[in-house]
């Protein structure tokens, strides 16, 4: 006689996610968009209009959801975060964890994983970031171009995206006229040593 084992029966869909995924838009490319700017994006966060558990960034003048934080995302976080501490209060410099980063455009306000910044004001988001560090997954894409191309645009001189699924760390520099001119790629066993700050970091620290 056979055994026929019982089937699970599929985790019902929450409301929530049903209902976002009810909301996707196709949008035609010909048609003039408005663009959201940091003000409306700011308006929209003061009148309750963007909940604290809405995870979304605004990038060239479109909310972006922000991809949701897998174990080698967390991980890699927490490396670097103890990693880079003492060197970055030692300059009196701050990190800045996956928060609003001012990178001096009206379009965009991007909340890079990490960023070194310098201590700022409470009533402002920090600006000027020596380092921005990406954990790319499923948004590598948008790290490796669009952001990139933001990060590259306000001068940020040393921007990371570590790629988990390939094991390696894409480094840029020299930033020129919205486009980084150094794209470096390294691998397990290769070391990157920060542009504007005394850090040192393995790349198989963050794997």
């Amino acid at each position: 006689m056979t055994t026929v084992s019982p089937t699970r029966a599929p985790s019902p869909i929450p409301r929530h996610a049903r209902s976002l995924a009810a909301m996707a838009v196709h949008v035609d490319v010909s048609l003039p968009l408005h663009p959201f700017t940091v003000t409306d994006l700011t308006r929209m966060v003061h009148a309750g209009i963007l909940d604290d558990d809405e995870h979304v960034e605004l990038l060239d003048g479109v909310l972006v959801e922000m991809s949701p934080q897998g174990e080698s995302h967390a991980y890699a976080i927490r490396e670097l975060v103890a990693l880079a501490s003492g060197a970055v209060l030692e300059a009196g410099l701050r990190l800045s964890v996956q928060s609003p980063l001012d990178v001096g455009s009206a379009v965009s306000l991007p909340e890079p994983d990490l960023a070194i910044v310098p201590a700022t004001a409470r009533d402002r988001h920090p600006s000027g970031a020596l380092l921005v560090v990406e954990m790319g997954g499923t948004s590598l894409s948008i790290d490796l171009v669009r952001k990139a191309r933001i990060y590259a645009g306000a001068g940020v001189p040393d921007y990371w995206v570590l790629d988990v699924d390939r094991g390696v760390l894409v480094v840029h520099r020299e930033p020129v006229d919205g486009c980084y001119t150094d794209v470096r790629t390294l691998g397990e066993g290769q070391t990157v040593t920060a542009v504007g700050v005394q850090l040192a970091v393995p790349v198989s620290s963050l794997l």
